[in-house]
């Protein structure tokens, strides 16, 4: 299956190409109207909660090979399964069927991008999602699977290179060279190390330098065949083979970092509503776990807008040019009035750095000798319900004196891990998989599984903690809670400690 997407402004004009070829077909919609003059007149509805929204219209070609065949329902449910994977979930949409002389078979999928809450599906990487969505596609209907969005940008093999092929039953150089090269680019992190690779395949390579000694070209040679990258194709061109050497290391650096986008995105996306205020947003996505921070110049210009989750940051316009400052106004439709919320955002961001400030004091005095941790009651609890029987020093190696002394500059992360190893080691104490009550305990703990949720349920009450086996999911961990659970974890070992110690010597 290949797929196309394209964005416009004009509902009508799209409606009247893909409703205007012979044989045309609706298979599909939630929408009543059968024409382009009605069914545009009903995206009517969608765009006027968006009206400054300029590409509003986003149409998807999906296309079939010539011997390949869908049932109308099958196109149904894989119309259903594209549009949720690629966020339409709320969004008027109309998919026409075709069938070209060439029983070519194919749908036209016309959609609103405003959803009719309100808010609008992201564009942002949309090429490449929809690829991803469509070779799940692929496999679920039984399609042939088509070429990857690399090898798509291969140069087409002339008529005479493919009779070779077909008359000598070996690939051409060019197609070898960018097997060869796809298969290297896998595992490389850098150019020096790309050449290398490939010199160990039998291809030499050239890289053309400017005077500055910046690489300005790349040329390979095999099997006695000297080929520049642009000629076997644009991703083997050297701008494109360094590019994609950068997100292969940079998926080895920061793992989690794409994802940590994506969760970024779809909160911001969920939280916006027509209307909103620039304060107000930042207040939701607060509550909703992700700190939005606007970033000044000396003079007090706004600069730009970065996001952070847990311990994460990420700018703005690394997530899309929807969620940088100006595209939250430009393409989300957020309201910014300097006038009216200018003094608002420098008020939340002074009052978030005071509570940070305060938090360091704390943690401060606690490092100097405060005792009275408000877990303090889990570890009585514990000694309450079941007292602690004699056991050897090795059964507790699995939390060690590392893991028990807090560094305050490793990160929320680290924290986050050694407190889901507290919490599941405290609960088989406890031999419960749950603990903690509003209003006698400070901190709630849930186990289902491998799965645990830690709930703060004091003060700025919410859930801090979600770990499913050894990942982490969510992170919403102050110091202080650091701090607590490790001063609860050292009580509960001197405990142990002193039980241990207590038991009379045998020999």
């Amino acid at each position: 299956m290949i797929g196309k997407i394209s964005k416009g402004s004009g509902f009508r004009g799209c409606l009247y190409y893909v409703l205007g070829r012979t044989g045309a077909e609706i298979i599909d919609t939630n929408m009543d109207g059968d024409s382009p003059r009605s069914l545009a007149n009903e995206f009517a509805i969608s765009r006027q909660l968006r009206p400054k929204l300029n590409q509003v219209v986003c149409h998807v070609a999906l296309s079939l090979r010539p011997e390949e065949h869908l049932s109308n329902a099958s196109w149904q449910r894989a119309i259903a399964q594209y549009l949720k994977e690629m966020g339409f979930t709320n969004n008027q949409y109309v998919a026409v069927k075709h069938t070209d002389k060439e029983n070519h078979e194919h749908i036209h999928l016309v959609t609103s991008r405003v959803r009719m809450d309100g808010s609008v599906v992201s564009d942002s990487w949309d090429w490449t999602r929809s690829q991803d969505v469509i070779r799940k596609l692929e496999q679920n209907f039984g399609l042939a699977a088509v070429p990857s969005s690399w090898e798509s940008n291969r140069q087409e093999q002339t008529k005479s290179q493919i009779d070779k092929e077909l008359e000598t039953g070996k690939a051409t150089v060019k197609r070898q060279l960018a097997d060869k090269i796809d298969a290297t680019l896998v595992n490389t992190t850098s150019l020096p190390d790309f050449i290398e690779q490939l010199n160990l395949e039998g291809i030499e390579v050239r890289v053309d330098r400017d005077r500055k000694g910046k690489p300005k070209g790349i040329a390979y040679k095999f099997d006695g065949v000297s080929m520049a990258g642009s000629s076997v194709g644009k991703a083997y061109s050297l701008p494109r083979i360094l590019k994609r050497i950068e997100s292969v290391s940079e998926q080895r650096i920061h793992p989690n970092i794409s994802s940590m986008a994506s969760h970024i995105s779809q909160v911001i996306r969920e939280q916006v509503k027509t209307g909103m205020t620039m304060p107000q947003l930042i207040e939701q996505l607060k509550h909703s776990g992700v700190d939005a921070h606007v970033k000044y110049t000396r003079t007090k210009k706004i600069k730009g807008i970065s996001y952070s989750l847990g311990s994460n940051s990420i700018q703005g316009n690394e997530l899309g040019k929807e969620f940088s400052w100006g595209g939250l106004q430009k393409y989300l439709q957020v309201s910014y009035d300097p006038a009216r919320d200018r003094s608002i955002i420098l008020e939340m961001q002074s009052a978030d750095q005071k509570a940070i400030n305060q938090l360091a004091d704390s943690v401060h005095q606690a490092e100097q000798g405060l005792s009275d941790s408000l877990l303090n009651e889990l570890v009585i609890e514990l000694e309450k319900q079941r007292s602690l029987k004699v056991r050897k020093p090795d059964q507790f190696e699995n939390i060690t004196k590392a893991e028990i002394s807090i560094n305050l500059e490793q990160g929320r992360i680290d924290g986050a891990q050694m407190i889901a190893a507290i919490c599941h080691q405290l609960l088989n104490e406890l031999v419960a998989d749950s603990f903690g009550e509003v209003g006698k305990n400070s901190y709630g703990i849930l186990r289902s599984g491998d799965s645990l949720t830690v709930e703060r349920l004091i003060g700025d009450r919410q859930v801090i903690l979600q770990a499913e086996g050894q990942e982490i999911k969510l992170v919403n961990l102050s110091e202080l809670d650091i701090q607590e659970f490790g001063q609860a974890w050292q009580h509960r070992s001197q405990a142990q400690k002193q039980s241990i110690d207590s038991q009379p010597k045998i020999g």
